[in-house]
């Protein structure tokens, strides 16, 4: 029988896999308060646990969620009066309402449980470990059945290369690793090497080298220039395609950490409320999703990007803002006002192949809020043959639902390649010095498990059209049928690029746009092409977007704006509501690739945060190119 655990299918010999099915329970006492004696309850979705002798009730039943969950721990304690004890602490990290505000925040909630039923020490700790074993399980979301509890092994552990970059925004990334992600990381016992770049380009450097094997993902603990390193590092390698299947997770240590609010907003977490708290949490729970990548041409040079590429105004403001790098994000807002108040505007050629059939917003009623057209969708996919045909190739198969926990992702969670606890000769820690000083030592279980090589796995490029989503239109007004389909042809025609190591559908740079695409010779304020939902806390470009929608996001302001207007859109930024802006000067516009020929040499042209030749440009969508750890 089969079993959806999450967006994870996995084989169950069991009939049934309830919740609530009571897997363990106990008698506990929960340190430093001893002389209470609890009943404690496993379950798959938690632990519940209330006092023996009192009355259960709303009041006096407690529960831990496994979705809050890192880690646990078996201790020991060093005074002779307790020496028969077994301790196991569970590092829990639950919501709670924010004091004034509807907005919900993480904490920190570490609860020990200490057994003593037994007169031995040997015997209580061998119930505490097995305890531990299923709750790393649950945690992970990884299966476990009532008939195994007692023969249920480790889970293998994570590896991560984690980069940090101490220059990054003001300087303070090293010091939010050491004092924030790193307790984290240990609570979960998750293995570390730790590598602290020393010059711009150096993270490009370490990804031409780095043996992928050795590690389960590369964790960037920075701003998003980094990343940018970290993403064409792995793509101008020889193994390319694959190596940028690493999972990239990411850290805000930085004054620009776009990529990671959006991971923290895909996944419903705080986003400017202990920003870093939330991304190590997400970190630790993630799964592999995959990502988009834009391949960005040139005269010059070729370059991938995964967040943004801007022109005009937002460039500006991003570029020019450097010197007020020590004051962090809040850099940003002050350059925009001042460039706002003395507004630049650009003449440029700008042509793009849209999803789906183009209207020019000028020629639509401007209280239509909606400026998506009717019509079907066009879309990029790339898709793993291997995958499809394990999948039955059916309509149901989206690449989207390749998010699964790393054990899996990596191949080791087979049990016979796990050792069990008792053969590594588990070390406890004191638990009164390990509770009062929060230094919390390694476990010494480890993952015997052998790493499968992924291997090259072949990848096609394809273009199919979806119904796009109807509800913001009337019931009884039917879907036009566009003209797509001939589009999707003609783009087809362009896949095969000789020299071009991913599928291209951008013609050559010198070479006219093909007919399908849309042409707009103008003045404008800015445009931007975003891939993300956020270009910074309180900046969502895209509220729509997701991490492999094969969509880019194109933003246009053309010139003629009032200022007001501008600084309206700005304020509207914070919420993602400037979707629904009247001004016919903004559009924005879902497109699978875009040309930008600039009529001269003004303006700075930003990619993912970085300066790049200011010149004509084009770009195309890479769909689900790269994986990122990250809920979704």
């Amino acid at each position: 029988m089969i079993v959806k655990m999450g967006t994870v299918v996995v084989a169950s010999k069991t009939p049934t896999m309830s919740r609530h099915e009571c897997l363990l329970e106990g008698h506990f006492e929960v340190f430093p308060n001893e002389k209470i004696l609890y009943q404690v309850e496993l379950t798959r979705s938690g632990i519940t646990y209330y006092p023996i002798d009192g009355v259960k009730s709303n009041k006096t039943v407690k529960y831990i969620h496994f979705g809050d969950v890192i880690g646990c721990r078996c201790r020991k304690s060093l005074d002779q009066k307790h020496a028969n004890k077994a301790y196991i602490t569970v590092f829990a990290y639950p919501l709670k309402k924010k004091l004034f505000s509807e907005k919900h925040v993480r904490y920190k909630n570490h609860i020990t449980f200490a057994r003593s039923s037994d007169s031995n020490f040997d015997g209580n700790r061998k119930i505490v470990e097995k305890w531990r074993r299923v709750i790393l399980h649950l945690c992970q979301q990884l299966p476990v059945n009532k008939k195994d509890v007692d023969n249920c092994p480790v889970p293998p552990k994570v590896k991560f290369l984690v980069l940090v970059n101490p220059h990054s925004g003001p300087g303070k990334a090293m010091q939010i690793y050491q004092k924030q992600v790193a307790p984290m990381l240990d609570e979960a016992d998750v293995h570390v090497k730790l590598i602290e770049t020393e010059h711009a380009g150096h993270g490009t450097e370490l990804m031409k080298s780095m043996n992928r094997k050795d590690y389960d993902g590369v964790v960037i603990v920075s701003g998003d220039g980094l990343i940018y390193e970290v993403i064409n590092g792995l793509m101008n390698r020889d193994d390319w395609q694959d190596a940028i299947k690493t999972p990239i997770g990411c850290i805000p240590g930085g004054s620009g950490n776009a990529l990671a609010c959006s991971i923290n907003y895909s996944a419903g977490e705080s986003v400017q409320i202990e920003a870093v708290l939330h991304s190590t949490f997400i970190l630790i729970k993630h799964r592999v999703i995959p990502m988009d990548l834009v391949l960005i041409q040139q005269p010059r040079q070729q370059i991938y990007s995964f967040l943004s590429l801007a022109w005009g105004l937002l460039a500006d403001i991003d570029y020019e803002s450097e010197q007020f790098r020590a004051i962090g994000e809040a850099r940003f807002t002050l350059q925009a006002i001042r460039r706002i108040f003395s507004l630049r505007k650009y003449k440029c050629k700008l042509s793009f192949l849209p999803v789906s059939e183009y209207i020019p917003k000028a020629s639509i009623n401007n209280n239509t809020k909606n400026i998506n057209m009717e019509g079907k969708n066009r879309r990029v996919s790339f898709q793993s043959l291997d995958n499809v045909a394990e999948q039955g190739g059916g309509d149901d198969f989206r690449i989207r639902s390749k998010s699964v926990p790393t054990k899996l992702f990596r191949g080791k969670s087979d049990p016979d390649e796990i050792m069990d606890d008792a053969e590594n000769g588990e070390q406890l820690t004191d638990i009164r010095g390990s509770y009062i000083s929060r230094e919390f030592s390694e476990e010494v279980f480890e993952a015997d498990g052998n790493e499968e090589d992924q291997g090259n796995e072949e990848i096609k490029f394809s273009l199919s059209t979806e119904e796009m989503d109807t509800s913001s239109s009337p019931p009884d007004k039917p879907m036009k049928e566009s003209n797509s389909i001939n589009s999707i042809q003609e783009v087809l025609k362009l896949s095969n690029v000789p020299g071009q190591k991913v599928p291209c559908i951008l013609p050559p740079l010198n070479e006219p746009v093909p007919d399908n695409w849309v042409t707009i010779e103008d003045d404008f304020v800015t445009i931007c092409g975003t891939y993300q939902t956020h270009l910074g806390s309180d900046v969502i470009m895209a509220p729509d977007a997701r991490f492999s929608d094969g969509i880019i996001h194109l933003c246009i302001v053309r010139a003629g704006i009032q200022k007001g207007e501008l600084i309206q859109l700005m304020g509207m930024l914070e919420k993602g509501t400037h979707i629904d802006h009247p001004s016919p000067h903004i559009e924005l516009v879902k497109v699978l690739a875009f040309r930008l020929e600039p009529q001269g040499r003004e303006g700075i042209i930003m990619v993912d945060g970085e300066k790049v030749d200011s010149d004509s440009l084009q770009a195309q969508v890479l769909p689900g190119l790269a994986n990122l750890m990250a809920i979704q």
